[in-house]
Order: structure tokens, then sequence, then C-alpha cells
């Protein structure tokens, strides 16, 4: 096994813009039908020239600080399956050591500074990291679930 590498300072992140949505609490965003959820993501003008040609795509993958996260322990309840407990890695619990989120968006609409989107799982004012277009090579062909995959699951689409 290869030494784990030396990082002489922490780890610096800066928000390119924030969420604003009508889930207003963690709660709220695990009663509601996320894929149904329009919410927009505002930019800040700084990061205004990167929003070019982004129109075209239909989907975006959004790289989110879960700002209210706290992180307690690498076992955890899945929140649509507490009936088992799991490792934190297996299961997409918002308290994580590193609490960054990743999640797949329909963009709805783009106009100057705001995405419009639909299926963002976030509360409003989460802090967005990085904004990148779901491409071809985003995709993946016959995906095993693990323990998502097992009969009377209810968090399998």
């Amino acid at each position: 096994m290869k030494a784990r590498p030396q990082v002489d300072e922490p780890f610096r992140v800066k928000p390119i813009g924030v969420v604003h949505s009508d889930l207003k609490t963690r709660e709220a965003v695990i009663k509601v039908e996320v894929d149904e959820v329009v919410a927009e993501i505002e930019l800040f003008k700084e990061y205004e020239a990167g929003l070019s040609d982004i129109e075209g795509f239909s989907h975006l993958i959004v790289v989110c600080w879960m700002h209210e996260a706290r992180f307690r322990s690498l076992q955890v309840k899945p929140i649509h399956a507490p009936e088992t407990v799991r490792g934190i890695f297996a299961t997409r619990h918002p308290d994580r050591p590193n609490p960054i989120a990743v999640t797949i968006v329909e963009l709805v609409r783009f106009e100057g500074l705001c995405l419009r989107v639909k299926g963002l799982d976030m509360i409003d004012g989460t802090p967005v990291l990085d904004i990148k277009p779901y491409t071809r090579w985003d995709q993946v062909v016959g995906p095993r679930f693990g323990w998502l995959a097992q009969k009377n699951n209810t968090c399998m689409p």
C-alpha cells in the first residue's frame, strides 16, 4: 500500500454560487420527491464567464458544500432505509467526514447568473462549489446498486 500523501495545509474551497430553494430544512428534503423539486442556482458575478455555452446541456453535475451537515460517525442509518446501520461511504447520508454533495440535475432554464434546475436535493442557502456538464462519459451501463437493490427497498427508482 502506498503512503498517504502529505498535505501541509487544509484544502480550501470557495463557493461559486448559492442554492435558492423552497426546501428550507434537512427534514424538508427527506419528505419531498426530489426529482420534482425545481430550484435556482445563482452564480456569483465573478463566475459569469464560466457559464458560457452551458445552455446546450440538458443536465448538469452540481457539487455543493452541505453547510448544515454534522459528521458524527462512519456508521449511519440511511435516511430512507434506517432499519440497518451501514458504512457512511455506502450511503448518501449528508453527515459525512467532508460534507460534499454531488448531484445530477436537469437544466430547465438559464438566464443571466441563474440556472433553474430540476432535481436538486439541497436546502436553501447551500453553497455551490462547482458545476459541470453531464456528458456521455458520465453514463454508466448496467451499474450495481449494492444493498439498495434489495427487494422492497424504497430508495430504488
